[in-house]
This record gives C-alpha cells, sequence and structure tokens, in this order.
C-alpha cells in the first residue's frame, strides 16, 4: 500500500460520532428525555474516546459536559459528566457497537443518573440511540 493510500485510509477511517441519546427511566417509562453525544474524530481502532454531551435537564441533573467512551472488553461504557462539577451524572453501560466500536442508531442499554453534586443514585434508566 501506498503512502497516499494509507493516508486516504486513516482520513476516511477519522469519522465524526454524533448520537442523539433516549433516556428513560426504567421505574416510570413516561419519563424520557435525549442527549446529544458528539466526538469530533473518530481514529479507526480506537476504544477509548472522549467527547461532549448536551440536553435540557430533565431528569437528569445537568445540562451537558464532557463524556469519556470506553469499548475495551469488559468496560463497554459512557460516563456523561456534569460540565459544572466534572463529576458522573449519568452512566451508559453497554455503550458499545460491534467489536470495540461505538454503537450506532438502534442500540440498547441500561444506565443510571447520578446527582453530580451529592453523587447519589437518582434512577435506573433505559437508553437508546435513535
Amino acid at each position: 500500500m501506498s503512502v497516499e493510500d494509507r493516508a486516504a485510509e486513516s482520513a476516511t477511517d477519522a469519522a465524526k460520532f454524533n448520537a442523539d441519546v433516549k433516556l428513560t427511566v426504567e421505574s416510570d417509562p413516561s419519563r424520557t428525555q435525549f442527549v446529544n453525544m458528539t466526538i469530533d474524530s473518530v481514529p479507526g481502532g480506537a476504544d477509548q474516546l472522549d467527547g461532549t454531551w448536551r440536553g435540557a435537564s430533565v431528569f437528569v441533573p445537568s445540562t451537558g459536559g464532557s463524556f469519556h467512551w470506553d469499548g475495551r472488553p469488559g468496560q463497554d461504557v459512557a460516563f456523561l459528566l456534569d460540565g459544572a462539577t466534572g463529576n458522573v451524572t449519568v452512566s451508559l453501560l453497554g455503550f458499545v457497537g460491534a467489536t470495540g466500536k461505538l454503537p450506532g442508531r438502534g442500540a440498547t442499554g441500561h444506565g443510571e443518573v447520578l446527582d453530580p453534586v451529592t453523587k447519589q443514585f437518582l434512577d435506573a434508566i433505559v437508553w437508546k440511540i435513535t
């Protein structure tokens, strides 16, 4: 493979991740909200990345911040951090696609909502990428 071919392949591997994720309270499915998660560049083969998230504060006590995704075997999680405190406010368990990649549209899983100030558990949730 030529240097030019490898450069072109690397450029196409670094795609953007942008997902709207519906969060639903397990104990009360009428309580839902959406968050948008974005990673500007996703290099091929990456299994740990950082991005940003935002959303209206419906039952998640935050409107945005950063998030960390870990797609390594046994991890498969995304932690949404509150922009004001830097503490975890949402954990999305099973947040992984095929072979350690970021999940795509239709992926679902479970998670938790935490108070970013007191760090207390607030709600068990179900998440789905729409």
